[in-house]
């Protein structure tokens, strides 16, 4: 993982660029009679004419949107006001150089910035060559070339980097490895770039990790079903800069870029999801009280989950930007738990309970969707401070009567500990919490009791 970080600063860096073919921009045909050359003629006549406020950029699945309807329709559906302008400059066959070439010679010249880019692009490059031709890094660079184009010619664009489809039927495609590096290493190089990396993956395959005909009518380019997964995900991306006087308050998740050991952890909860035979039975996902199961609650955590797998995915000192962002991208994908333990709120204190509600929707439905069978619990946030009358105390109750508004199925509950965890006359005891925000074996023991009566339900 320390290897993947340092590659990481490389190509941050910018100095690996010059005499990568993937990020030397190319044009796939220069025969002015191609179709290529005369959809380029086209695309660059439109807009300049027409501009475009979201700019559809990428390959195959990008042009896609606008052929037979597979795509464009489904767009249009879930999008919540008339559709937004939008102009769709995906070419069947491009690799990152090819588009690269094109956004530096018109696509982006002569009209008023868009104020979203949309970017899928690399299958070919993985389609074309083999690893020894084209390694994962030097497609990572192509893609990162093409982001710096974007920033540099429109620096008030939102870019979103969205992760290259699987490739092949199944899992066992030696081209998904490829993929899978590259998209890994997106997700962690968009943000400091001003980018933000989006994963659908795992919304488009099934539990064993098969690229089906749910999803796919060739195991490689989605069908209409694929592109109304992967507009529902961009619908709540797009809605905020679009429609913002009617997404208040809403927070895109964010990873701890820059810290090493954050991306360890997050590898190795990852890697604990095992084999199928050995996969967790249940995920414990959220901040330093998850993590804390492993500690002060270990055996309250034997007590409650007895022989069941566990899947501890709780990192000290994660805001909820993070949870989700792992939820989305990392820890609940490609397996089905039988139970989903969310906990949150210990380090959200800069956001008003109204945000924190609002993200907090945003994680129960990130977890949702990839686990539609599962149980989910809501955690309440835990009593602060000594003191009944604690300034913290009056703004987690209003999280907490927000947050059991969530529960909106059988599947999904809301438990609030805390009068148990508190004496009589409201105070925190050290016994309970040491610190007053961290859990001592006997509150985890309390936790344990009644998460345990809805696992055994």
């Amino acid at each position: 993982m320390k290897k993947i970080f340092l590659l990481l600063i490389i190509l941050l860096s910018g100095e690996l660029l010059a005499g990568v073919r993937a990020a030397t921009p190319t044009p796939q045909s220069t025969d002015p009679s191609s179709w290529w050359c005369q959809r380029f003629e086209k695309k660059c006549i439109d807009l300049k004419e027409k501009g475009a406020p979201l700019l559809l950029i990428g390959d195959d699945v990008t042009q896609m949107w606008e052929e037979n309807g597979k795509g464009l329709q489904p767009f249009r559906a879930y999008l919540q006001k008339e559709p937004v302008s939008a102009i769709d400059i995906g070419y069947t066959g491009d690799r990152t150089e090819n588009v690269l070439w094109r956004l530096q010679n018109g696509e982006l010249d002569g009209y008023e910035p868009p104020k979203a880019a949309l970017i899928m692009v690399g299958a070919n490059n993985t389609l074309d060559f083999t690893e020894d031709e084209e390694p994962p890094c030097d497609t990572i660079l192509g893609i990162r070339s093409i982001i710096d184009t974007i920033k540099e010619r429109c620096p008030e664009t939102k870019i979103f980097v969205f992760s290259i489809l699987p490739c092949g039927r199944t899992p066992n495609d030696q081209r998904r490895t490829r993929n899978f590096n590259v998209n890994a290493a997106l997700s962690r190089l968009c943000e400091p770039l001003g980018a933000t990396f989006y994963e659908i993956n795992s919304q488009v395959m099934d539990i064993d990790g098969n690229f089906g005909e749910d999803f796919s009518y060739d195991g490689i380019h989605l069908n209409t079903k694929g592109y109304k997964v992967w507009v529902k995900n961009i619908n709540k991306l797009l809605n905020p800069i679009f429609f913002p006087e009617e997404t208040p308050g809403y927070k895109l998740p964010v990873s701890r870029f820059g810290e090493p050991w954050w991306f360890d952890r997050v590898f190795e909860i990852r890697s604990a999801i095992g084999t199928t035979t050995t996969r967790p039975n249940v995920v414990l996902l959220g901040d330093d009280l998850a993590k804390g199961w492993e500690e002060q609650g270990a055996e309250a955590a034997k007590e409650c989950f007895g022989s069941r797998r566990v899947n501890n995915a709780g990192i000290e000192g994660d805001a909820l930007a993070q949870i989700i962002w792992r939820a989305r991208y990392s820890c609940l994908s490609a397996f089905r738990p039988a139970l989903v333990v969310l906990q949150a709120g210990l380090v959200d204190s800069e956001i008003t309970a109204e945000e924190f509600i609002d993200a907090y929707k945003d994680l129960v439905t990130e977890a949702r969707s990839k686990q539609t069978a599962s149980k989910i619990i809501i955690m309440a946030v835990p009593p602060r401070g000594a003191s009944p009358n604690d300034p913290m105390r009056a703004r987690i109750e209003a999280i907490n009567d927000g947050l059991e508004k969530l529960v909106t199925n059988d599947k999904t509950f809301f438990v609030n500990c805390n009068e148990e965890l508190l004496e009589p006359d409201g105070t925190l005891s050290p016994e309970m919490s040491p610190d007053q925000i961290h859990f001592s074996a006997e509150a985890y023991e309390i936790w344990g009791k009644a998460i345990q009566e809805i696992l055994n339900k």
